[in-house]
C-alpha cells in the first residue's frame, strides 16, 4: 500500500507537460521558462552567472574558475581552463580536457562590463569580500529565484526520497545546446562544445574546431537572436 501511494504521490509531482515531450536529453527548461528565469530580478552578477551557462555550455565550476585574464574584453571571448576530465571506460583512463573557447553574447558582454569594473585580474565570479563564489551558492540561488516565479518542478524522485528539478545549474547547462539543437545546430558540433562523456569526445573532437562551435552558436543560440534582453 505504502508503495502504491508513492507512486501516486510522484506521479502528482512529477512534470507531464507534453510540450516537454520532444527533447534531445530527454530533459529540460523550453525557451519561454529560460527567458523567464534570465528576465527575473536578480543582480548583475547572478544575470551574468546564468547566461553564461546558458550560452556557452560550460559546467558551473567550469565557470566559476574562469579568471578575468581568460576574458577577452575586446572580442567577447571567454576561455575555461580548467575544464572537467573524461573517463574513458574502454581504456579505463582519464582523459584531460582541453580548454574551452566559446563566445558571449553582447547582452552578457555587457553584464560582465559591469560585473568585472576595473580590475585586471582575479575571479570573474566575487562575493563582497572578493572571495570566488562556489557552485553552491548559485545553486541555492537558481532554486531560489525559480521557485519565487512559479517555474520550478520536480521532475525526478530517487528512491532515497532525493528530489530532482527543472531548473538547475545543470539544467540550464543542458538546455542551452537542446536549444541550440531543435533551432538548427548541428548537434555533433554542439556536442563538441558540451564535451558530455568520453563516448561523445571521441567520437566528435576531431570533427569540429572551436572555431565552428561559435559560428554555430552565433547563427542558432535564442541568447544571439535577441529572444533574451538583458535589463538594466
Amino acid at each position: 500500500m505504502g508503495e502504491l501511494v508513492g507512486v501516486y504521490k510522484m506521479n502528482k509531482i512529477l512534470n507531464t507537460d507534453e510540450n516537454r515531450s520532444v527533447k534531445l536529453l530527454d530533459r529540460g527548461m523550453m525557451v519561454e521558462e529560460v527567458q523567464t528565469l534570465l528576465t527575473a530580478p536578480m543582480g548583475n552578477r547572478e544575470r551574468a552567472f546564468f547566461r553564461s551557462v546558458y550560452e556557452t555550455f560550460y559546467r558551473a565550476n567550469e565557470l566559476l574558475q574562469c579568471n578575468i585574464e581568460d576574458y577577452n574584453r575586446n572580442t567577447g571571448e571567454l576561455i575555461a581552463v580548467h575544464t572537467k576530465n573524461k573517463y574513458n571506460p574502454k581504456t579505463q583512463q582519464y582523459i584531460k580536457s582541453p580548454p574551452k573557447h566559446m563566445i558571449l553574447s553582447k547582452p552578457t558582454q555587457m553584464l560582465f562590463k559591469r560585473i568585472i569594473g576595473n580590475r585586471k585580474k582575479g575571479a570573474i565570479f566575487i562575493n563582497k569580500r572578493g572571495e570566488r563564489l562556489t557552485k553552491t551558492y548559485f545553486q541555492v540561488v537558481i532554486n531560489e529565484i525559480a521557485t519565487s516565479i512559479a517555474i520550478q518542478k520536480v521532475t525526478h524522485i530517487t528512491e532515497t526520497g532525493k528530489e530532482y528539478h527543472l531548473v538547475s545549474l545543470k539544467a540550464l547547462r543542458e538546455a542551452g545546446e537542446r536549444h541550440c539543437d531543435l533551432a538548427g545546430a548541428d548537434s555533433e558540433v554542439t556536442a563538441r562544445g558540451a564535451q558530455h562523456s568520453a563516448i561523445v569526445k571521441e567520437k566528435y573532437y576531431k570533427k569540429a574546431g572551436w572555431e565552428e562551435v561559435q559560428e554555430q552558436v552565433r547563427k542558432f543560440h535564442p541568447a544571439f537572436n535577441d529572444e533574451i534582453e538583458d535589463k538594466p
